[in-house]
């Protein structure tokens, strides 16, 4: 019962998001004030997406805590005659568009970012979703309590088989909601937005040739490498619904399915675990 009345409540607030999202005027979506550490949200595209890119970056315009910087990271060979009048309408608002030389598919979402801004905090997002208006908010406030933490409204729980080795992906915890403390058996996921403090992963996680031969597909498990490396912890940032609304369904790419359903994160994990020599008992550990 308790599952239905929460399903029914999602279904609900789903709804809600987008009228909201589509009707609210838009506002200009930066902050003014000087920060010490500056608030940037970054997330990546293609030209796939640029039909409905302007209802995920809208949502993000209208949050309740602005950051300083909205970037789209793009493919070099993006120019602007392929963007939507939707898109090139959003600039005014603050959000900006660069495209970048090199094919990191969903890595761009942080790399970029963390290059150019190293003593500022990065939130990712998607491309994809229709995000909660208190999105910064709430990963801010976790990131007070934990400032050293990886910060995420969506994680899954690593979870082992009886022989103690790591199970499969698809076996893990989703959406794990038991505890808000910094953990090392915890993995953020990107689509529910992620908050990165300053200098949180570990110095082999800019090396592109690595990322490519090791885990190119997979950004959330490469990332959970390069903080349990660099002893960063991942914690849950409390929300009632860790998942964002998908703008459309059938837009659902073949990546998530790929990865998910064709259990391909599983090879990723294996990939990235036996090159850098990580003992299964290293997630274990909690702050």
């Amino acid at each position: 019962m308790k599952k239905l009345i929460y399903r029914i409540y999602r279904k609900m607030n789903y709804i809600f998001r987008r009228i909201y999202v589509h009707a609210a005027p838009k506002r200009y979506a930066l902050n003014r004030q000087e920060r010490k550490t500056r608030i940037i949200v970054s997330l990546t595209s293609y030209p796939g997406r640029f039909a409905h890119i302007h209802t995920a970056l809208k949502s993000i315009m209208l949050q309740t805590v602005k950051p300083d910087k909205i970037i789209v990271w793009l493919d070099e060979d993006v120019s602007r005659h392929r963007f939507t009048a939707k898109m090139l309408d959003l600039e005014q608002y603050g959000i900006e568009y660069r495209a970048m030389p090199g094919d990191l598919k969903p890595h761009k979402k942080y790399i970029h970012a963390m290059r150019e801004f190293p003593e500022d905090i990065i939130i990712t997002v998607d491309d994809d979703l229709i995000y909660a208006k208190d999105v910064i908010e709430t990963l801010l406030k976790t990131h007070e309590r934990y400032p050293k933490a990886v910060c995420a409204r969506r994680v899954h729980k690593i979870t082992k088989k009886p022989d103690g080795e790591i199970a499969s992906y698809n076996d893990w915890l989703g959406e794990y909601c038991g505890y808000d403390t910094p953990a090392h058996d915890l993995v953020a996921t990107g689509v529910g937005g992620v908050l990165y403090p300053p200098h949180c992963l570990y110095e082999a996680a800019f090396d592109e040739a690595l990322i490519t031969d090791l885990s190119l597909k997979a950004d959330d498990i490469w990332l959970k490498f390069m903080e349990l490396l660099n002893g960063t912890y991942v914690v849950w940032a409390p929300c009632r619904i860790p998942m964002p609304d998908l703008i459309e369904k059938e837009q659902e790419t073949s990546l998530r399915s790929e990865n998910v359903t064709q259990s391909r994160n599983d090879v990723y994990f294996a990939n990235v675990q036996s090159y850098f020599h990580v003992q299964t008992d290293a997630f274990d550990i909690k702050e």
